[in-house]
Order: C-alpha cells, then sequence, then structure tokens
C-alpha cells in the first residue's frame, strides 16, 4: 500500500509489546507492518476455514450482488450494521471482506468501527493496541494501525481503544477527511459498526458511506426491532438485508446441497 497518509508525531501510544514511546514508531517500518498479524482458525470465517462450502459460495454470491446493484453504482464504501448484538453483522463483515480480497483486482480494507465493543480483533493474532479510535483522535495515523494479514490480501483496521465519546469521534470533520482519503488507497471498503437500533453510530458512518447492509438473524431478530433498524437508516440507503443463520425447510435439503457440492469438487480434483 502506498503511504499516502501525512504522518505526524505520536503521543502517548505505547509500542506494541514492550513500552517503548510512541514517538519511535515514526522512525523506520511502522510496527503494524512487522508484527506478522493472522486471522485464528474460526468456524465461522467459512471464507477460511471451508472455502467450498455452501456458506463460503453465499458470500461470494453477497459480494457479486453489490457489485451489480440495479438501483445504485457499484459501491465502494460498504456499511454493515444489524438491530441488536448478537446478530452476526461481524461474521459477515468479515467474509464479505474476505470475499472481496479474493478478487485480487483491488485492495480490500476491512474497517472495525464498533468501538463500543470492538469483534473483529478477537479473531487476530496476536491482537492489535493501536486503530480506529487512535486515529481520529490524532494520537497516531494509518500506516501505523493498517494490519497485514499474513496469507490473505485483506487489510484490517482495528477499533483501538474504545473512546470516551464514540458517535462524537465518528461524526467528526476527521472521520469525514479519513474516509474520503480511505477511498483513494482502496478499492473496497467494508466498515463494521454497531447494531442500529440501540445507537447512532452506524447511521453517522453511513452517511460517508455508499450504502447499508443489514444482518438479520433468522429465529433471533425480532421483526419489530428489525423494522425500527431499517426506519432509523436516514443518512444513506439500505443496499439490502442479509439472513444470517437461516435453516432450511426440509430436513434433507441442506445434505442434498452439501453432497453436491461435495461430489462437485471431488470430480474437480480427479481431472
Amino acid at each position: 500500500m502506498k503511504d499516502q497518509v501525512p504522518k505526524s508525531v505520536l503521543k502517548g501510544v505505547p509500542r506494541e509489546g514492550d513500552g517503548t514511546p510512541a514517538e519511535q514508531l515514526t522512525i523506520g517500518v511502522p510496527m503494524a507492518r512487522i508484527v506478522a498479524r493472522k486471522i485464528l482458525d474460526a468456524p465461522e470465517i467459512v471464507m477460511l476455514s471451508q472455502p467450498r462450502s455452501i456458506a463460503a459460495e453465499k458470500f461470494r454470491r453477497l459480494k457479486t450482488v453489490l457489485m451489480n446493484l440495479e438501483e445504485h453504482e457499484s459501491p465502494q464504501v460498504i456499511v454493515i450494521t444489524s438491530a441488536t448484538p448478537g446478530d452476526g453483522k461481524s461474521m459477515v463483515s468479515m467474509n464479505l471482506a474476505l470475499a472481496f480480497a479474493a478478487d485480487g483486482t483491488g485492495e480490500v480494507l476491512l474497517v472495525d468501527a464498533d468501538m463500543r465493543r470492538p469483534t473483529i480483533e478477537r479473531w487476530l493474532s496476536p491482537a492489535p493496541t493501536l486503530g480506529l479510535s487512535e486515529i481520529l483522535s490524532g494520537h497516531t495515523t494509518l500506516e501505523h494501525a493498517v494490519l497485514d494479514i499474513k496469507g490473505s490480501p485483506l487489510r484490517i483496521l482495528p477499533a483501538g481503544n474504545p473512546p470516551k465519546e464514540t458517535a462524537e469521534l465518528l461524526a467528526s470533520d476527521a472521520c469525514a477527511s479519513f474516509v474520503g482519503g480511505l477511498r483513494k488507497l482502496y478499492q473496497r471498503i467494508i466498515i463494521d459498526t454497531p447494531p442500529i437500533v440501540p445507537f447512532s453510530d452506524a447511521d453517522v458512518v453511513g452517511g460517508l458511506s455508499d450504502g447499508i447492509v443489514m444482518v438479520v438473524r433468522e429465529g433471533v431478530t425480532p421483526r419489530g426491532l428489525f423494522l425500527q433498524a431499517l426506519q432509523a437508516v436516514s443518512s444513506t440507503f439500505v443496499l439490502g438485508t442479509v439472513l444470517n443463520d437461516t435453516t432450511y425447510n426440509l430436513a434433507d435439503r441442506h445434505l442434498y446441497h452439501e453432497n453436491y457440492y461435495t461430489r462437485y469438487y471431488d470430480r474437480d480434483r480427479k481431472k
């Protein structure tokens, strides 16, 4: 990634792991590049753990749908949110970002803007200590916080340490300028945000994006809260809804599809 982000002196931000003064991070290669990160082997990250599964194909299909929307130009900055916690928005954000990155047609950045309760960092090892909150508060710059992921073309910007005023930070001119700068650096930007019903963060960031994708969990998300979530979007378009954790009506339908995919790939390997 080209270094197009202005450098600034870091104040009060510790070096990851050894307590060295932050000012030294501006000398040489940023620590975010030196410390190799990897995405943990988690079953819900199907784009890595089960790349030939039906679940992984669903995320590739979601990527294709978003790239070919009739009503809107292919969105560059996509906000992911949900009505309530536990609907799976962060899981969708990670898998969708990996699906876009797998194309190899341009750099993809996953931003964890859920600074209230970060989730993306739970899938990273070693855990990051700098992120979006430090950038927006002026304590660090992008090149010191964005992470290269081992074995993946995806880049990840963690949430960082929870700030005192999350919504105000996201609504600041610094955030608007920052997202505008990201548009010049990355072909696709996926932004994970807090649930939109209790918090305004997703709608605030939505105003800087090209649209919002709403995640709904079958049998968990109350219908009333889902409708409330849709009504809470005032800053941008709702690009679509992802139905997470869905089950088939017929008991053997899932088995049929899994067997079909297994036979298809087995036949492909024999060629």
